[in-house]
């Protein structure tokens, strides 16, 4: 995790005063990149400040306001809706993705003292982003499109695969009918009625689209690869060698030949016929978890705009839908490494921690040939598909 720091930040950290004994080495704690500062890292890519238990030195020592804006604002996230901001949560956290954390009931006043930080003084407001491609409807509008979204995902007796596949349903049908500047009363009964369809055409799973393509399971696994990679800063310098076995692992990614490669550190590969058998349904502490997550996804805007790389809503919500089958693979390859054909609780928050590390801050997503690869799942259903495909 990259953590810019600002100019007083940057002083306070050096008045700090720390030492090798203390575990921090000061020619390496603070890095100068293009005119810029940012904490540095460990060998392992963790932060300088990190100590063996996982807890911040800053934090340890000096209290929770002495540490940078960034870090005290984690796992929090404030977007920008009009003149206010709307509070998610990166549940890259173990704890968020727990539903562990501090309610936000009791952090409010933390809340708005950050707000006040990150909101420069004659802050006006950004424009909504636009639902397809051009920009027009004002935010009230516009979040009559996130409420439909949310409404879709909040039924707790239905599965997250099928609640997904209704989005993206009446989603398609707002593109093709080119409905991203309905406003107003009119807006929501439109709306309306297209979820209600989308409803009565996917009334359970099995009348879902059919299996994805050889095609759109390959452009998946690259997708699958982009979120389970984990560079530290020495790994992205480390030049040619580094990079040539990083191609390696995508290319066996992508043929789905032989084991997995081995990406992510304590996870062993496995063979990738243990991963795309079978694992039954998902249990029902899971299912809210990930009801909750793609909710909190929504509400917060963390899936389009300022947010999310510029993107459009239904863009935006279309790479948000893919995350389902990547944190299922994922949840799938950490019980078939422990030889386990069933999926637990922690299989999918872990995987949830792992895919929402890259979700909306790394470049690779917002790159067009990722953009392009999106497109080409999209054209047929192909996100429909995969999430069917892996929510059993």
């Amino acid at each position: 995790m990259m953590i810019e720091l600002s100019d007083e930040e940057k002083r306070r950290i050096e008045g700090q005063h720390w030492t090798k004994a203390d575990g921090v080495d000061p020619a390496t704690m603070i890095v100068a990149e293009k005119g810029r500062f940012r904490l540095g890292h460990q060998s392992d890519g963790a932060c300088v400040f990190l100590d063996a238990d996982g807890r911040c030195r800053i934090h340890s020592r000096f209290g929770e306001p002495a540490k940078p804006r960034a870090c005290r604002l984690y796992p929090l996230t404030l977007h920008p809706v009009a003149k206010k901001l709307v509070v998610g949560v990166r549940f890259s956290c173990p704890s968020a993705a727990a539903n562990s954390g501090k309610p936000l009931g009791d952090q409010l006043n933390s809340l708005r003292e950050m707000a006040e930080l990150v909101v420069p003084d004659g802050f006006a407001g950004f424009p909504a982003p636009a639902i397809l491609q051009e920009p027009g409807l004002d935010w009230p509008d516009f979040m009559r499109f996130v409420s439909w979204l949310d409404k879709t995902m909040s039924p707790e007796n239905k599965p997250v695969a099928l609640k997904l596949q209704r989005a993206l349903h009446w989603l398609a049908a707002v593109e093709k009918a080119e409905f991203d500047q309905l406003a107003g009363r009119e807006a929501d009964e439109i709306l309306g009625v297209l979820a209600q369809h989308a409803s009565a055409e996917l009334p359970s799973a099995a009348e879902a689209p059919a299996n994805p393509t050889r095609m759109e399971r390959l452009l998946f696994r690259t997708l699958v690869f982009t979120y389970a990679r984990r560079d530290s800063i020495q790994d992205l310098n480390a030049g040619a060698g580094y990079r040539g076995r990083r191609l390696w692992a995508m290319l066996q990614l992508a043929t789905a030949s032989g084991r997995v490669p081995d990406l992510i550190p304590g996870l062993k590969p496995v063979r990738f016929a243990a991963i795309e058998k079978t694992f039954g349904a998902l249990p029902s502490n899971a299912e809210a978890t990930l009801t909750r997550f793609f909710r909190v996804k929504i509400q917060s805007l963390h899936f389009c705009g300022r947010a999310f790389y510029g993107f459009p809503l239904i863009e935006g919500f279309q790479n948000l839908a893919l995350l389902y089958p990547v944190i299922i693979w994922l949840a799938r390859w950490r019980a078939a490494a422990e030889e386990r054909s069933h999926l637990t609780d922690e299989d999918v928050q872990r995987a949830i921690s792992l895919a929402d590390h890259h979700h909306g801050y790394s470049p690779i997503l917002a790159a067009e040939w990722s953009r392009r690869r999106v497109r080409l799942v999209t054209q047929r259903d192909g996100i429909s598909k995969l999430c069917g495909a892996y929510a059993a």
